[in-house]
């Protein structure tokens, strides 16, 4: 058994889904798809949760998401539109003929939740009418988590029964599923954090110890560098289960950070591959040795901020203080890249997410004395020498700069 994840950018059209269906018809195993929301549906539904829950107008973002998902069925079906797809919406509306409660993060999950649940609706529907039989199966019913919204903690033991009982291939060859999405145990939608997507398909694959993952990527796989970045980026043909969980760990986007650890609890290996070119060799995480490995590895993280935080009065910085702040940080779930003490003074480096760092800023600025510096973008090097430390270093203001034996990682002002 196998499991295949189509993450947005591999369903962001009709012909990228009818290059996903050949993909799954050259399959010979069975096998359970997970796929995402279409496109940058996730982004537009971020947007449409935010403006809803300010009490702003929704109309131009929700008429430009209906119209692009609208135009996707189209092209898919034609004249013979399945009459189960003239309500997909339904859902949406009605939430959003609603008050908002005062919980943002409930708010968020029961909106955003819905991009996945239209590309499935969608994409089950084109499988049937090529008689391709995938049976729809919704994942709130299988991944069960607390209700800890945006960020929610998978319950694994309640997770893998609904799985085992759910994915039994008995009367199926082929299973449809949501990634990103679960429900609490008393089932109300949750999301996994953004691009979850990955993390629900290593779970599956976990719970029904599945050969293998395949990550259906717009990338040849990994890559070494952003290409977009990097005209000379170079694919990696294999990475360790605990450098993948490196990379992840500093921002690298190819993979979710918590995908790993079910798969190598399981010993099952993780498979990029391109859907553009699906039949050349993609990158390989799983049981390797690369601990001798010296090419670099660049991440970059934009929209940075940097920010230094010291006591009001002339003082050291007590544990206190740290132990307030990281408070703070968990509080607002907001997540440090890099952070550096002295005595008097502690230096983190964050997203800038105007809704979360504004309430954060002043929320310190009533404690201590806050400096920060914004359009910031912080560089992390694997296996850096002095030669990919001068590509990032060369022309460029320096925040600031720190080594380990493995990894360097700088924050400078964006490049423009």
């Amino acid at each position: 058994m196998l499991v295949y994840k189509f993450g947005g950018a591999s369903i962001k059209d009709a012909s990228a889904i009818k290059e996903m269906v050949k993909i799954v018809n050259q399959c010979d195993d069975n096998l359970i798809i997970v796929v995402s929301a279409m496109g940058k549906t996730t982004n537009r539904l971020e947007n449409i949760a935010r403006l809803w829950f300010n009490g702003k107008d929704i109309e131009t973002p929700l008429n430009e998401l209906i119209d692009y998902h609208q135009n996707i069925i189209s092209d898919l079906f034609e004249q013979n539109v399945p009459d189960n797809l003239n309500s997909i919406y339904e859902s949406l509306w009605e939430k959003l003929r609603s008050t908002p409660s005062l919980d943002f993060n409930y708010e968020y999950d029961q909106i955003v939740s819905i991009g996945e649940l239209l590309s499935t609706k969608i994409i089950a529907s084109y499988f049937n009418i090529l008689n391709t039989k995938a049976h729809y199966i919704d994942i709130r019913e299988v991944i069960r988590t607390d209700r800890n919204f945006k960020q929610a903690g998978v319950i694994w033991n309640l997770t893998k029964r609904f799985a085992l009982e759910r994915f039994t291939f008995e009367n199926y060859k082929i299973y449809l599923t949501q990634g990103f999405i679960a429900a609490s145990t008393n089932n109300q939608t949750t999301t996994l954090g953004r691009e979850g997507s990955d993390y629900s398909a290593a779970l599956l694959a976990s719970a029904c110890n599945a050969k293998k993952l395949v990550v259906w990527k717009d990338v040849p796989g990994i890559m070494n560098a952003d290409p977009a970045w990097m005209s000379d980026a170079q694919k990696i043909d294999a990475l360790s289960y605990q450098e993948a969980i490196e990379l992840t760990y500093y921002g690298a986007k190819v993979i979710h950070p918590k995908t790993i650890k079910p798969l190598q609890e399981r010993g099952i290996p993780l498979i990029v591959n391109s859907f553009i070119e699906p039949q050349k060799k993609g990158s390989f995480i799983g049981n390797v040795d690369d601990s001798k490995s010296t090419l670099p590895v660049y991440i970059r993280k934009q929209n940075q901020v940097l920010i230094s935080i010291r006591p009001k009065t002339p003082e050291f910085l007590a544990e206190t203080d740290i132990s307030h702040i990281f408070k703070l940080l968990s509080d607002m779930h907001i997540s440090v890249q890099l952070a550096q003490m002295s005595a008097a003074s502690f230096t983190i480096c964050i997203d800038q997410i105007e809704y979360m760092f504004d309430p954060f800023i002043a929320e310190l600025q009533e404690h201590y004395h806050v400096k920060f510096n914004d359009n910031a973008e912080i560089i992390t090097i694997r296996n850096y020498n002095n030669e990919s430390l001068g590509k990032v270093l060369k022309n460029n203001d320096v925040l600031i700069e720190q080594k380990t034996r493995k990894t360097a990682q700088i924050v400078r002002f964006m490049e423009n």
